[in-house]
């Protein structure tokens, strides 16, 4: 896993770099396990940041995610999965105009194995089922030992009345000494405030449970485990939601719509089990963000059949609308979707192809109320479409008041819960050759912007017979122009 990523950083230098960004149980002790040695005295735990250095934003001006896995080395697809999606990034940037600008607007962090020693071990001897860090805190059994990592976070840490959290050194749920006792967990958290901002983190976040973050917040963060099949939110701790379930619930559900996994949060029928001390939680809490944990699959070491059928296909968008909603998570999951955008290049006058039209169907209930065996969602789903907006070349985001190349889209089929819209007719006169980007982004009656989804074009010159306005005996002149070939580069259907 380590050579791959290292791999992937060399061949997108522009796009990747790899961060050493702290150290192993084992290496921060310069120590062995006697009864399963590693080759080494532990690792490095490094963060690969995936982002396109040709953007004209800063990293500040950027969103930024954080994705983690490898946690519970025993999970053997979570590595693979997030490895998977780094090289769809890397991949289709300037090929898929969605994953373009995602990296022109934000940085995804991630650290694919966050427990490097026990993965050595897992790997090594697969009967032990390795679960926690390297930490020989206490007279265990030798596969006994060690800390649970996802039970070490700073937030409701250590045993509650009910909670899958265990004071006992040998238990597979061991919290630890102390909160972030582990450099593992120290190393995600530091890592963790690094990227997101300082202004919106809570010096006392359990004594402030029963205050809303609000819709302003940046940053997305995600635990990748197995198995399970499920989409983690707060609150773990307890059956209970958050201030801002309204926004966590609509992502989660949408996220469903992708990956059919169950909702594991407090309120919600498939609530499976209180844990403390665990990341998404903490994350939430006390950083601001808006946290998940996933559950991928049905096994421990998962069936490659399944991890490629059902896994990848069905997380890969998942993630990819997550890293969507990076800059304003809390905002943009209770907007609309775009749920399709076609761009037809048939649009003639005098036989030549002049102009593109733009056909979007946009959706404030689909992806938020297709969960199954949940009732709906009117929080956020109930609130129709208002407005669809088109950007040529500028991203929403980007642009400013008074700009020319942004137009309010035509409603042309009123339906209650996807209406359709149009823009009939873009011109290309006057398009400069090459590649050209359009963007769509829809409005809900609340006042909430979705995501923003996007499609590329291309405008081929060729040379044309200029029209004359009065006669003339000269040999008619021929001028290169962008009005006769529009070539539709990428269509997106959700």
């Amino acid at each position: 896993m380590t050579k791959s990523m290292f791999d992937l950083a060399e061949s997108y230098p522009d796009l990747s770099s790899v961060v050493d960004i702290g150290d192993s149980y084992l290496k921060s002790k310069n120590d062995n396990n006697d009864d399963y040695p590693l080759p080494q005295n532990g690792y490095d735990i490094y963060a690969m940041v995936i982002t396109a250095s040709d953007s004209p934003h800063p990293s500040s001006a950027k969103g930024k995610t954080l994705i983690i896995s490898g946690v519970h080395p025993r999970e053997h697809a979570p590595p693979e999965l997030t490895m998977r999606f780094a090289e769809s990034l890397l991949t289709g940037y300037e090929v898929d105009a969605d994953i373009t600008w995602i990296l022109q607007h934000t940085e995804v962090h991630i650290i694919f194995n966050v427990n490097p020693d026990s993965r050595y071990i897992t790997e090594t001897y697969p009967k032990t089922f390795w679960r926690k860090n390297q930490n020989p805190d206490r007279n265990c059994d030798a596969d006994e030992i060690g800390v649970d990592l996802n039970r070490n976070y700073d937030f409701m840490w250590g045993e509650l009345k009910g909670a899958n959290t265990s004071g006992d050194e040998c238990d597979n749920t061991y919290h630890g000494r102390n909160p972030f006792s582990e450099p593992e967990t120290n190393t995600v958290a530091d890592y963790a405030k690094q990227l997101f901002p300082a202004e919106q983190r809570r010096d006392d976040p359990e004594g402030s449970m029963d205050v809303a973050f609000g819709d302003d917040v940046m940053g997305i963060f995600v635990d990748v485990h197995a198995p399970g099949g499920y989409i983690i939110y707060p609150w773990t701790h307890d059956d209970s939601k958050t201030e801002d379930d309204d926004a966590l619930q609509a992502t989660a559900r949408k996220m469903n719509y992708y990956n059919g996994y169950k909702l594991w949060a407090g309120g919600q029928p498939d609530f499976q089990y209180a844990t403390t001390g665990d990341s998404y939680a903490y994350m939430y809490a006390a950083l601001g963000v808006a946290a998940f944990g996933l559950e991928l699959g049905e096994d421990f070491y998962e069936d490659c059949g399944r991890f490629e059928n059902e896994i990848v296909p069905g997380n890969l968008p998942a993630l990819t609308y997550l890293v969507k909603n990076a800059k304003k998570p809390f905002s943009l999951a209770k907007g609309p979707d775009i749920i399709s955008l076609i761009v037809s290049d048939d649009v003639i006058q005098d036989g030549i192809q002049y102009g593109i039209k733009v056909t979007v169907v946009a959706s404030d209930s689909r992806l938020v109320n297709s969960i199954s065996r949940y009732p709906d969602f009117p929080e956020t789903g109930g609130q129709g479409v208002a407005e669809v907006r088109v950007y040529l070349d500028v991203h929403p985001d980007d642009y400013e008041e008074g700009d020319a190349l942004a137009w309010e889209m035509q409603l042309i089929d009123n339906d209650s819960e996807e209406p359709k819209f149009e823009l009939d007719v873009i011109s290309a006169r006057g398009f400069s050759a090459g590649r050209h980007t359009l963007y769509v982004q829809a409005k809900d009656g609340a006042g909430y912007f979705g995501p923003t989804t996007g499609a590329f074009f291309d405008v081929e010159m060729r040379p044309t017979k200029s029209p004359s306005l009065s006669p003339t005996t000269d040999s008619p002149s021929h001028k290169t122009t962008s009005m006769v070939r529009i070539k539709i580069f990428f269509l997106i259907v959700t």
